[in-house]
């Protein structure tokens, strides 16, 4: 029995040692305390980056002065398309999903410190019309998945820029 829970000690240490966490819970502090998000026609990642950033402890100015960084978002396109479909019956089987979001971080005196980015995400799901409930559902819940990636990694490109 005192072997198991050595084991499991260890096997606890390993993971949290490693920088292992499980997805959605990186709560990791970023190396900036204040930011000003500049939106322009990207208002589905807006809650999500404001909830991520609020986590991670970072202000959220109403002004670009006196900021570490400026984060601009621009473009949004969520788009969903006919990816395959039913040879017999003529049906859609499988979409595909696309969600696209321009990006640029600037200092608060508006330099840019990278090269705008375009941060693209696609996933494919299938489609029973026997489940359309929930088949526009799992459509929510991927898009919202998408949406989050693409939050995440505007937070790893403003901590990589420090």
């Amino acid at each position: 029995m005192k072997i198991s829970k050595y084991f499991l000690l260890f096997l606890i240490m390993t993971l949290t040692g490693c920088g292992y966490h499980l997805r959605g819970s990186g709560t990791g502090k970023l190396n900036v305390d204040n930011v000003y998000l500049d939106i322009q026609n990207a208002q589905l990642i807006v809650t999500e980056l404001r909830e991520q950033l609020t986590i991670r402890d970072v202000a959220i100015s109403n002004s670009s002065e006196g900021v570490d960084r400026i984060v601009k978002l621009t473009n949004e396109v969520y788009d969903r398309r006919v990816l395959s479909v039913d040879e017999g019956t003529g049906k859609v089987t499988e979409y595909e999903l696309e969600y696209h979001v321009g990006l640029e971080i600037l200092t608060a005196a508006g330099k840019s410190l990278a090269e705008p980015q375009d941060i693209s995400l696609i996933r494919a799901i299938t489609f029973d019309p026997n489940a359309a409930v929930g088949k526009f559902d799992e459509e929510t819940l991927v898009r919202d998945d998408m949406i989050r990636s693409a939050a995440n990694s505007i937070l790893l490109r403003l901590q990589a820029l420090e």
